[in-house]
C-alpha cells in the first residue's frame, strides 16, 4: 500500500491523504479499483480522527482505493471554503485516476455528522459531484448546520434529479444531530426520484463511527445492529457500483433496476 499526503491549501491547512492499493501482479484480476473519499466529521471545529484512515481501512479492505480529506475548520471555515476544498480533493483523485488505478465513474463520498453535511453538499451541489454517497449521521438542515457554521447552508433542499444514490444511516435517539436531518434528506430523494438506502437504528449516541472497540468507548450503548452499516454500506455500493468480476473489470451495477 502507498500513503501520501497531498496539501491542497498550506493556508488553511487543508490536506488529502491517499491510501492506495496496487493492481495486477498478485491482483492479477484486477486493473482498477472503485474509490472512496471520506470526510470526517467534528461540528466544522476540527476533523475527528475516529472517522478518518480508521475508516478507510474498512473500504481498503474489499478492495477500494481510500482517501481522507482534511478540510478548513473554525475560522477557515467560511463557507464556501470546505466545499471548494472537496472541489480541489475531487478534481485531484479524478485526475490521478489513470495513476491510482481509478474508475472515474465508481466514486463515493462518506461523511460524517458535519463531513456529512459536506458530503451532502457534494452530492448537491458541487460542479465535482461523487458517483454515490454515504450519509452518517450527516447535517443537513438549517437550524442543526448553523449551531456549528453560520455562513453554511442547508442542503436537503439542494436535492435534484442530478443527486447521486444516497446511502443514509443514523440513530433515533441522537440528540446532537436530530433525526429530521436524515428524514428530510430521504424524503426530498424520493421525490427527485433518486435511488438510495437508509438505516435507521432504534438508538444509538451521535459519533459512534464504525462502532468497533478500537473506536468507541465502552461506556457508550447502542443498539447491536448499527455496526452492520459499514457492511450493509460495502453491499450497496456493489449494487451502485458492481463487484470485481475476476476477469479485471466489474459487473453490472444493479442500480438501474431499483
Amino acid at each position: 500500500m502507498n500513503v501520501e499526503v497531498f496539501v491542497l491549501n498550506k493556508e488553511r491547512n487543508v490536506t488529502l491523504t491517499s491510501l492506495t492499493q496496487p493492481v495486477e501482479g498478485e491482483f492479477s484480476f484486477i486493473k482498477k479499483r472503485p474509490a472512496i473519499l471520506i470526510i470526517p466529521g467534528g461540528g466544522y471545529q476540527m476533523c475527528s480522527e475516529r472517522e478518518s484512515e480508521i475508516i478507510a481501512f474498512e473500504y481498503l479492505r474489499v478492495g477500494y482505493q481510500a482517501f481522507v480529506l482534511r478540510y478548513s475548520v473554525k475560522k477557515d471555515a467560511l463557507w464556501p471554503n470546505p466545499l471548494n476544498d472537496y472541489e480541489q480533493a475531487m478534481r485531484l483523485i479524478r485526475s490521478k485516476a489513470d495513476e491510482w488505478n481509478i474508475y472515474e465513474d465508481k466514486i463515493t463520498v462518506l461523511g460524517f455528522s458535519a463531513g456529512g453535511h459536506l458530503a451532502s453538499a457534494a452530492a448537491t451541489m458541487a460542479k465535482n459531484r461523487p458517483n454515490a454517497a454515504l450519509l452518517g449521521y450527516a447535517i443537513t438542515t438549517e437550524d442543526t448546520v448553523h449551531e456549528c457554521l453560520l455562513s453554511a447552508p442547508s442542503t436537503w433542499d439542494k436535492v435534484d434529479k442530478n443527486t447521486c444514490p444516497c446511502f443514509i444511516f443514523a440513530t433515533r435517539t441522537d440528540d446532537i444531530v436530530p433525526i429530521t436531518n436524515s428524514l428530510k434528506f430521504m424524503d426530498a430523494l424520493d421525490k427527485a426520484g433518486v435511488a438510495f438506502e437508509s438505516h435507521i437504528y432504534g438508538y444509538g449516541p451521535h459519533g459512534f463511527s464504525s462502532c468497533k472497540s478500537a473506536v468507541t468507548a465502552p461506556n457508550i450503548s447502542f443498539c447491536n445492529r448499527v455496526p452492520n452499516w459499514v457492511d450493509d454500506s460495502i453491499e450497496w455500493l456493489k449494487d451502485i457500483f458492481g463487484d470485481f468480476d475476476g476477469e479485471g473489470g466489474m459487473t453490472n451495477p444493479k442500480y438501474f433496476s431499483y
